[in-house]
């Protein structure tokens, strides 16, 4: 068959593609303005590159993920296929737009983006309005999930206000003038309750290990949302955090125990633990921060606070989505392209599809890099930085090219 175009990408696959474009697009961004991470870290060039990560990057894959596994792993079809190609569309403009108009520091511009990714917010709540329903498949997985898309709504809405306050100088009663910490209660609903409450809710599925005892579930979910809220909540009232960041530690430990034990054991694969390692160092140092380390007066908390959102951000959760693409993507890839032609003629297996050094190089190197990067911002070492950032770039990359050779199969002939 002559090489050419197979067929053209579904809304998920447009989804995951532009995830992966803003990830390219992240990592040579930070080699290039590497110097940003030892600035002040309300910066908005460095708003810019944060929400080229947890939107462009996080966000986008994660919706295209969700229309890929709520079926297979949860029971649960999106409502409309016109929904989720209005959501693609509203997310993609809102989402590069907020980017692009925080890089030029515009911030009406910002605002109406901000707009449209509270609207695709919406429309991907009702699209999934199916797992808000009681079902006896995957009772707590489909909770967790369903949690993490209403903490979208929820951080979109506190986004969207606190664009709307920059932009138009107009600022609701509850929220007083506190923009910082407004800004840190937005980004852990988005964080930590959007994205870190779908990752725990897809990793019972998809690591099983993480599941620990059944009856240990509805605690962690407790656990989660009383952390997740409280935080929010004491950031926005100014309250001591401590009590929730603890909470929120305490269930970062538990959904890594289980893991742990059975890599001891001999009986879990290192990709299934590098990043709840990062999860766990990024959960200590938020509760370290929590309880007034460094102090407020010293001018290591600015770098222990930036340290601490990059730990989360390229540490665990990029580590995370990039370990966990080569366990579903070769699946994917496999049953569309080769299943029908399974037994007819010689087809290559699921192993095969990408190439396993390169995706051991890229987990390392994400690793290692965004580890390393996270203390050389705590320690502002510029030379630290160079060597971090470019090792990350070179996990990322390995990535990417790894991605290439498998999704090749899919759209070229």
């Amino acid at each position: 068959m002559p090489f050419g175009i197979r067929r053209l990408p579904r809304t998920e696959e447009i989804f995951v593609l532009g995830g992966v474009g803003a990830l390219v697009g992240a990592a040579i961004s930070l080699v290039r303005w590497r110097a940003l991470l030892l600035e002040y870290f309300y910066f908005t060039p460095l708003l810019a590159l944060t929400h080229l990560v947890t939107l462009g990057f996080l966000s986008s894959l994660m919706m295209g993920m969700l229309y890929r596994l709520a079926p297979m792993l949860l029971g649960v079809e999106a409502r409309s296929r016109r929904l989720a190609a209005l959501q693609l569309v509203l997310f993609l403009v809102g989402a590069w737009g907020m980017i692009s108009h925080f890089w030029m520091a515009e911030s009406i511009g910002m605002s109406w983006s901000a707009g449209l990714v509270w609207a695709a917010s919406v429309v991907q709540l009702v699209n999934f309005r199916g797992l808000f329903q009681s079902s006896s498949k995957s009772p707590w997985a489909r909770r967790f999930v369903a949690s993490s898309l209403v903490y979208f709504f929820l951080a979109a809405s506190l986004g969207l206000v606190l664009a709307l306050a920059k932009a138009y100088d107009v600022r609701p009663s509850f929220l007083a003038e506190r923009h910082l910490a407004n800004v840190f209660a937005h980004s852990h609903l988005a964080g930590v309750g959007w994205v870190l409450s779908m990752i725990f809710g897809f990793q019972l599925k998809l690591v099983p290990t993480t599941e620990g005892n059944p009856s240990s579930l509805p605690y962690r979910f407790a656990l989660l949302h009383l952390g997740t809220l409280g935080l929010a909540g004491a950031l926005l009232l100014e309250k001591s955090p401590a009590p929730f960041a603890l909470a929120l530690a305490l269930v970062c430990g538990w959904q890594a125990l289980g893991p742990a034990t059975a890599f001891v054991r001999g009986r879990a694969r290192e990709w299934e633990l590098l990043g709840l390692v990062l999860l766990v160092l990024t959960a200590i140092l938020g509760l370290a921060l929590a309880l007034g380390w460094p102090e407020e007066s010293s001018p290591a908390r600015g770098r222990a606070q930036l340290a601490y959102g990059f730990l989360g951000l390229f540490g665990f959760m990029a580590l995370t989505v990039v370990t966990v693409a080569f366990k579903l993507f070769p699946i994917f890839v496999w049953k569309e392209r080769f299943q029908p032609e399974f037994g007819t003629r010689p087809v290559p297996g699921m192993k095969d599809l990408p190439s396993q050094p390169l995706r051991i190089g890229a987990n390392v190197a994400t690793f290692a890099g965004s580890l390393g990067t996270a203390v050389a911002i705590f320690y502002a070492s510029p030379g630290l930085l160079t060597l971090s950032t470019t090792v990350l770039a070179m996990g990322i990359g390995a990535f990417v090219a790894n991605l290439f050779l498998v999704v090749r199969w899919t759209f070229l002939n």
